[in-house]
């Protein structure tokens, strides 16, 4: 159970967007105690109505003018593509004070868009919650699925201190450990981390297409663990990951510029053939997600 620290809920949180994000974080928020009343906000009235007999919602409306009125948190949980445009949106409707944070995977655009949009009486600071699942939709969503996850914000020089102190809290009341950097600072890290690898995953399986269509039964049939857990991003949508190379295109090409450099090192030393060179190579490797990534996952 998530100890919740006191006086930082909210009266009003108002969710664009209930699907697996937006839907866990209505859960956690309802569950953990820390908003009076969470309302969700979308396109759709079934899946909206979904979302309030699963009680990720108290309620619902179609209308985001209407929505966000009395909200002192607003969380934008929409495509990238989309999240400016909604903060133009909804920002002359927007209480003197409110907090609009987003759940967008790629910041740099994101904050400067929408500090640009949002109304002087209000405060936007970028977000990202490390989380995530291969199901999607509402149904999936669960209030524990940010916990123990990287909850990343991305303050500027214009960020309201109070404001952003409020966020940090929220995030870790749902059980996040919460980070703080740059939105250039996000989006190069992320690029390594997620953005890149959904590419080197649709060059895998580009390239396991090709011979297939080659040598066919010959090659997916031998489909194992290790393919398997390299190719799983690429069942996500491609609309998302369109968009998400689109607003990050900078990082990610420079990032799978890396990429090649270090597959072109990497294959000269297992062109040379020397056995304890290319075992250095995978010691390395595992020595790093040793020390690195099993204590944080």
């Amino acid at each position: 159970m998530v100890e919740k620290d006191t006086g930082s809920g909210f009266d009003v949180i108002a969710i664009i967007g209930v699907g697996l994000i937006g839907g866990s974080l209505g859960l956690a928020a309802k569950q953990l105690d820390l908003a009076k009343r969470v309302i969700g906000i979308g396109r759709n009235e079934q899946r909206l109505a979904r979302a309030k007999t699963l009680g990720a919602v108290d309620d619902f409306t179609l209308h985001a003018s209407e929505g966000v009125a009395n909200a002192d948190l607003v969380v934008v949980c929409m495509p990238v593509s989309y999240i400016v445009p909604t903060i133009r949106e909804i920002s002359p409707f927007l209480k003197s004070g409110a907090i609009v944070t987003d759940v967008g995977s790629t910041k740099s655009e994101i904050v400067l868009g929408a500090e640009s949009v949002i109304s002087n009486s209000a405060h936007f600071i970028g977000g990202h919650p490390m989380a995530g699942s291969e199901a999607s939709g509402v149904e999936a969503a669960k209030a524990d699925l940010f916990k123990d996850a990287a909850y990343v914000i991305t303050p500027t020089n214009n960020t309201n201190l109070k404001a952003m102190r409020c966020l940090i809290d929220f995030a870790r009341n749902l059980g996040s450990r919460t980070i703080v950097m740059t939105p250039e600072e996000h989006d190069e890290s992320v690029a390594i981390m997620s953005h890149a690898p959904h590419v080197l995953a649709a060059a895998a399986l580009r390239i396991a297409h090709e011979a297939e269509l080659a040598r066919p039964g010959d090659v997916f049939s031998l489909a194992a663990g290790s393919f398997r857990d390299l190719t799983r991003v690429a069942g996500s949508p491609p609309i998302l990951w369109r968009d998400i190379c689109m607003s990050n295109r900078k990082a990610v090409t420079s990032t799978l510029k890396r990429f090649e450099d270090t597959l072109a090192a990497m294959r000269k030393v297992i062109e040379k053939g020397n056995p304890t060179e290319i075992e250095a190579l995978f010691e390395e490797a595992g020595s790093i997600r040793e020390s690195q990534m099993e204590n944080k996952t």
